[in-house]
């Protein structure tokens, strides 16, 4: 494939993630991989793009005050070492078992978004046992973020409102969590693998997912529904889990 399609796909991946919260490695890591490159190279290269997208998109939400830093900096703390963890047991283990890991993932983030999107449930805890247990979760997050490649703001945002937050909170404190947790993931992943990435790729498509998340971040201050988006997005995830899992029969 030539570098121009993904150049434009990895725009307007930018633009629909950001505006969700999230930073795109869930689709940037199946892509890469159908794209022929080796699973634990695509992995990577998907996180590498997640971290650029989230912190374009963090310049903005920091701008607005949407970060609530008081929460982020624990969650991403715990996120940052379970990054690291997932990144370690990436490279220990059969790229079969690797594969289908992340067909689940992306199936049951696929029905957290169709079904259970509006979080009807809030923690009673206050202060820091909120804080605590938000933490513990985020390093279980950040673990099988970066052991499968799919950045982890598909569980950080309804974590965050199970903690209290409202969506644009969420959304902007996510994206701040995930920036670093995704940087830990790409530096592990470099650190325990023997990966050669392509740096052509990788230099033109982060240009354009940080300036897709520019355009995305801002969208999300007008008054611009995402519940349709929401569940196209759903229904992408499903078809691209049960092809993943098809390749493995």
């Amino acid at each position: 494939m030539e570098l121009f399609p993904i150049i434009v796909i990895a725009f307007l991946i930018a633009v629909l993630f950001s505006l969700l919260g999230l930073g795109g490695a869930i689709i940037y890591t199946p892509l890469f991989f159908w794209l022929g490159f080796d699973l634990l190279t695509a992995i990577p290269m998907a996180l590498f793009l997640n971290m650029i997208t989230t912190a374009s998109a963090s310049m903005t939400y920091l701008k607005q005050h949407l970060v609530d830093k008081k929460v982020a900096f624990p969650l991403m703390s715990t996120s940052i070492i379970g990054a690291l963890l997932g990144s370690y047991l990436a490279n220990k283990v059969e790229m079969k078992f690797i594969i289908l890991f992340l067909s689940a993932i992306l199936f049951i983030a696929a029905l957290r978004i169709l079904f259970f999107n509006k979080i009807g449930y809030r923690v009673k805890q206050t202060g820091n046992k909120k804080i605590m247990a938000g933490a513990g979760l985020a390093f279980i997050i950040g673990a099988i973020s970066s052991f499968i490649g799919i950045g982890g703001g598909t569980f950080i945002v309804p974590l965050l409102l199970i903690l209290g937050f409202d969506m644009k909170n969420a959304v902007g404190t996510s994206a701040f969590i995930i920036t670093f947790t995704s940087l830990s993931g790409f530096i592990g992943h470099l650190g325990f693998g023997i990966q050669t990435l392509d740096l052509r790729v990788l230099f033109y498509t982060g240009l354009a997912a940080f300036a897709g998340a520019q355009v995305g971040s801002k969208m999300i201050f007008k008054h611009l529904s995402s519940k349709r988006i929401s569940n196209l997005f759903a229904l992408v995830l499903l078809l691209i889990a049960g092809k993943l899992f098809y390749g493995l029969l």
